[in-house]
Parts: C-alpha cells; structure tokens; sequence
C-alpha cells in the first residue's frame, strides 16, 4: 500500500533535494506531485487527494500555516508535515493546533525524514483501515435495517405483530404518521410482458420510485413482489394523483402495473384493513382489465349487487387447504358455488368476482412458500379463464381445477423433507463462499428467491443467518489454510472472501477465541 505523498516549497531545489535525496518508493511512498505555492498545492490536493504533505512554513502569498488550516478544513485525513528553519521554530509551534503532524529543521536530516514519514505513515495505514472496518460496517447496519425495517411492514400489514410492537416500531423508523391515518396503493407489475429476471423487474421498478421520493408516502416490497406504498395522513386527499404519478412514471419506463387503491383508515388496525381492501381493488382487474388504477369503491360497487354476503367458513376452508384435506375442501367449494347460485345475482361481473375472490383467497396460503397464485396457475390464463365463466355452472369446474392445483402444491411440499430454497441456498454458498462479492443478495438471486423470504427460512431451517453462516465457512477455510500452507496471514483472507485483512482478523478473534498470531503460535 504506497502513501501518497505532495511536496510544498518555493524553492525548487528544495523540492528536488527532497523528492530525490530520499528513497520514497522504497519505503512505501509515492511522491505524485510538486507545488510551488499554497494556491497550487490546494488546487492540487482537491482533484489528487495527496494522504501525506511536506510543505515549507515560509512562503509568500500563502505561508505553510494557512496552508495547513485551508487542508486541515479540506480534509481532516491528510496528514501534514511542516519543514521549518530555527528561527521560525518557536513560531511554528503554533502550526500543533492546525492538525500539523510534525516537523522537520532546515537543513533536512534524511534519517530524521525517515523516522517522522515512517511513523506516518503506520498512522495513515491504521486510520485506512479503521474508516474501512467502520464502512463495512455501516453497509452491513444498513442492509440488516433495511431488511428488518421491510420484515416488519409485511408482518404489519397482515397483522402478524402486536400493536404494541407496531406502535414502538413505527416511533423507531420514523412512520408513526401512519397510525394518525393511512391509504394503501397495491402496485401489482406485469412480469411476463417485461421478459426481465424473476424480480429484476421490481428492483428497477423500486429505483425508479426511489429516485424521486414521494413526500409523506411509506414504501417497501411485499415478500409477494407487490411493491406497497402508504400515503400518510397529511397525504390521503392526494393518494389518487400519487397513484396516476406513479403509473405514468412506471409506463414511461415500459413497466406495465395495475394500481389497487384502499379507502382511509386510522389506528393500528386500519393500516392492515388498508392493505386488504387494496388487494381486493386488484382482484376487481379481472372485470375491469389490468394496467390501470383500480378503486376499493370500484371493487364494492360490482360487490354490492348481491343483497346477501355470502356465509362461508373462510377459516374452515383454508384451514383444509393448507392441510391437505381434500374431501373438506371439495366440499367448501361446493358450499361456496351453492351460495353464489342462491344468492340469483345475474350479472355476470358479479360471478366472476366471487369466483376471483375465493380464488385470491386461496392463493394467499401459497405466501409462505414465496409464491404466488398468477406464479403457479399462470397469470395470462388465470385472468382468461376467469373473464369465460359465463354462469354459475362453470364455475365448479373452474374452482375444483384450480384449487386442486394450489392443494398439490400444499402437498408436495410438505412430502419433501427440508427446505428446497435453503438446501438450494446451502449449496450455492458451499460452492461460492471464498468469492467477497457473496451477500444474502447474490444468494437470493442465484436459487431464484425474494432476499426477504429467503432470509427468514435460512434462519429457521439452519438455525443461523446466512451472513452468520458464510462467515462460518470463511472461517473454517482459514483455519486449515493455516494448518496446512505458508500463506501469509492477508492471503488467507484475500483466498477466503474478505476483501482487508484487518477486518478478518477481528472476525477470526470472535469466532475463534484468539488472534491469527495466537493460532498461529499454538
């Protein structure tokens, strides 16, 4: 690691006898430019970014203290030296309070430069290291808050957490506004039509919103890639414009989306209400057609034909879906179409959404595998079959196919031992872990998974988090290439993923009990 060095001074020869009567590269320095004022070292230092200055205290113009204060506000990581004459010394000592390092008396003692740029630099190298760690470590903070700040509005919006927990959670990232009143819009992207990645499409998609901030609006992913976005109370008059926003900004960019947009609602439990009945304005898409903005009142209103609500046990129904009771479900949905021919509505509109309805209903037990029902069935021919059904009749037959399939899929997965998407994970990580580019993202992409899901069935099927679990392996790997090779000490962690060595070796003390040199005595 060479330390960049600038040298200040007037007098060219001066520079000279500096930069040749001291063997800089030997000693890990790079001499990358001259300055013959403090105007043009500034000048310089803004676009090369010397670590290490030596500059002359008596210059005119722009003397070495001014300097040193100019750099000092600049960029409080660069280092300088000042190089002084006796009677200036005393005077020079007031350059301590600008961050000088040290000082160097005229003429220059090549063994005293050695001592002082040496000390240097191990400072400049620790400080290098020290702002990487806190980097690293920031990134990872990051990610982990991220992650565990998405986790926490998927939960939220199904209420799959207490309101004491929400109501502490919302305070802590900043969205309690949402609890004063909240308006849900369900962005649901046309895949198929893009021809992008499985999950490409809403990462672009995610940039794009993420660009240009909304004020007053909350968003995050759905583990079932539905991109969800909160307008707050002092937004709720201006969710339809957000919305009509939106859509054109996604069309612009050639992404297809279908916008279902709840009413507004207050309080703990009105956030999840917001979030369902934006779903039901999404299933409304199959009378309606999709690539549009599509209203909870627009939902009712087709709704609303019927005089009576169908009574049906959804709790029973799904309950013997999930568990594989196909006599039970069978039965339901005889249930289920019984009611929708009693209740004589004739309009077709109102057929198909119940028949939508159960279906959407249904679909939602496949979340916990990170599936969805357009991802199983096909969403082109999911809605086409749908838009067919022309009376009550047709409907069994459509209901009793499709609900089959979701019931196999139940089925299937509970006949496999394990996890597929975990195996598939510990797999790929056995293969790749020495690779510093690995993270639960590239992971994630590689077994075809949401990094969100895959996150939490990680650490309940391996009883770890993935990062924990690399780090593991990286580890492991250090301590036989130890055992077995010369390598020194930041090839190993260079062959094992870690892109600097000083981070390494904090992670090998954690997980080890003892520094690399320690290990190495033993």
């Amino acid at each position: 690691m060479e330390i960049k060095v600038l040298i200040v001074d007037d007098e060219k020869l001066e520079r000279v006898l500096i930069k040749r009567g001291f063997p800089w590269e030997d000693h890990g320095f790079s001499v990358i430019g001259e300055a013959s004022s403090g105007t043009e070292a500034l000048e310089f230092i803004k676009y090369r970014k010397p670590e290490l200055v030596l500059t002359d205290i008596n210059m005119p113009h722009m003397d070495g203290l001014e300097l040193a204060e100019h750099i000092s506000a600049l960029d409080e990581s660069i280092h300088v030296i000042m190089i002084t004459g006796y009677r200036e010394f005393e005077y020079a000592r007031r350059a301590v309070k600008l961050g000088v390092e040290d000082f160097l008396l005229k003429p220059i003692d090549m063994n005293e430069l050695k001592e002082i740029t040496l000390k240097i630099r191990g400072k400049i190298i620790k400080e290098k290291a020290r702002r990487k760690e806190v980097e690293m470590l920031k990134q990872s903070v990051s990610t982990d808050q991220d992650i565990l700040m998405e986790s926490f509005f998927q939960r939220l919006v199904e209420k799959r957490t207490s309101e004491e927990e929400a109501e502490k959670k919302l305070l802590a990232y900043g969205c309690e506004a949402l609890l004063e009143g909240c308006c849900c819009l369900n962005l649901h992207l046309k895949e198929e039509r893009s021809g992008e990645a499985d999950g490409s499409l809403h990462k672009r998609a995610m940039e794009l919103l993420g660009r240009d901030p909304i004020d007053g609006t909350i968003s995050f992913l759905h583990y079932m890639k539905n991109i969800i976005l909160f307008c707050t109370v002092r937004r709720l008059k201006d969710s339809g414009e957000i919305a009509r926003q939106i859509h054109q900004r996604l069309r612009e960019n050639h992404i297809d989306s279908t916008i279902g947009i709840s009413r507004s609602h207050e309080g703990y439990g009105g956030i999840a209400e917001a979030f369902a009945e934006s779903e039901h304005a999404l299933s409304a898409s199959v009378l309606l057609g999709d690539n549009r903005i599509i209203t909870y009142e627009e939902y009712m209103h087709i709704m609303e034909k019927n005089p009576d609500k169908l009574a049906f046990d959804w709790e029973d129904f799904l309950f013997s879906l999930t568990n594989g009771i196909s006599d039970r479900v069978s039965a339901a949905i005889e249930d289920y179409v019984e009611g929708v021919r009693n209740s004589r509505v004739t309009e077709v509109e109102y057929l198909r959404l119940t028949v939508m309805d159960l279906m959407s209903k249904a679909g939602s037990t496949l979340n916990k595998y990170g599936v969805s029902l357009e991802q199983l069935i096909g969403e082109d021919r999911l809605y086409e079959s749908i838009q067919s059904i022309q009376t009550v009749e047709e409907c069994r037959p459509f209901l009793d196919d499709s609900v089959r399939m979701i019931l196999n899929y139940h089925n299937s997965k509970k006949a496999k031992q394990g996890n597929k998407v975990v195996n598939e994970a510990l797999e790929y990580i056995d293969k790749n872990f020495c690779d510093p580019a690995l993270s639960l993202k590239t992971v994630a992409s590689a077994v075809f998974s949401n990094e969100s899901y895959l996150s939490r069935v990680f650490k309940k099927e391996a009883g770890q988090s993935l990062i924990e679990y690399v780090l593991k392996k990286r580890i492991e790997e250090s301590i036989r290439l130890l055992n077995t090779t010369d390598f020194k000490v930041y090839e190993i962690a260079e062959k094992v993923g870690f892109r600097d060595s000083h981070y390494f070796g904090i992670c090998f003390k954690k997980h080890v009990g003892v520094t690399v040199k320690e290990f190495k005595q033993r």
